[in-house]
């Protein structure tokens, strides 16, 4: 590609970031439709997220998504909130304004296209495994879209309670929360028809872990999905495979995800099922 003064900068905060394919998809997407933008990659150390949000700003970056583990922490310095963002309290789009910076969240929007893709249509008890800033965002989205029974696990307890309270303040909606092992699962399992790794646990480099020992507790009907999506078929995955479950990958939800940002950040119209393609050889490739 041909960088310059007229380049449109987008990029990606966290920490990690070497194992994200952002990087690849958006400039694979930039390539076809003929963009003059680039994507990159910034890994943010611990302390330094409040500069790193300055320099988008300073160096005018049309904006940047952000990943684990800064969803919630980047809010205060933001000058404006999405109505998702606000009600889930968790940002993963930053849009660059003329120096005015607006948090999105199009995790639960992202999920919910992934399901509708799977004709899954049928979601009113849902269990998920981590409490953070993804699990709220996809709890609200299905809350308003259905769901009656949520159930969170995770190795905070008090963070599994948060998230709870927080949901019952906005929707209709029954909550039970506990400490994330493998009784509680078990025992939370066996109610669910929707079950939803929002952890890292599985995610590369750590491809051989799962956040769950076994699935026998899960029925037959339920279905087992990961928003991780490298590996494309996590540990956990595999297990459900195996069980018989029906199996959703964290790939769709990704492409939907990425297809928003750059709606949300350029207005443009990215092809959906060409970046699942790309997003599908390039994990085989590294397979």
């Amino acid at each position: 590609m041909n960088i310059n003064t007229e380049t449109r900068v987008l990029g990606l905060l966290g920490n990690p970031v070497e194992h994200s394919l952002s990087p690849f998809l958006h400039n694979q997407v930039f390539a076809l439709l003929g963009l003059n933008c680039v994507y990159l990659p910034f890994k943010v150390e611990t302390g330094k997220l409040e500069d790193a949000v300055r320099g988008i700003r300073g160096l005018n970056l049309a904006g940047v998504n952000v990943t684990i583990p800064y969803k919630e922490a980047v809010i205060p310095y933001l000058d404006e909130l999405s109505p998702e963002a606000s009600a889930c309290g968790a940002v993963n789009v930053i849009k660059n304004s003329a120096g005015g910076l607006t948090g999105y969240n199009t995790d639960g929007i992202g999920f919910l296209g992934a399901l509708r893709q799977e004709n899954i249509t049928e979601h009113k008890r849902v269990l998920f495994i981590g409490a953070g800033g993804a699990a709220r965002s996809l709890a609200a989205t299905l809350a308003n879209s259905g769901a009656s029974h949520l159930y969170f696990l995770d190795p905070d307890q008090r963070r599994a309670a948060e998230a709870a309270e927080w949901l019952k303040k906005q929707y209709v909606c029954e909550t039970v929360t506990d400490l994330m092992n493998e009784e509680n699962f078990r025992a939370m399992a066996v109610n669910a028809d929707l079950l939803i790794n929002c952890s890292p646990v599985g995610m590369y480099p750590a491809v051989d872990e799962s956040p769950v020992v076994s699935l026998d507790s899960v029925p037959d009907t339920a279905v087992l999905c990961d928003i991780i999506y490298n590996p494309l078929r996590t540990k956990l995955l595999q297990m459900g495979q195996e069980r018989g479950l029906k199996c959703i990958t964290g790939l769709s939800m990704f492409a939907h995800q990425a297809a928003l940002t750059l709606k949300i950040l350029l207005d443009a119209d990215p092809p959906l099922e060409y970046m699942q393609s790309e997003l599908v050889k390039r994990l085989e490739l590294e397979s």
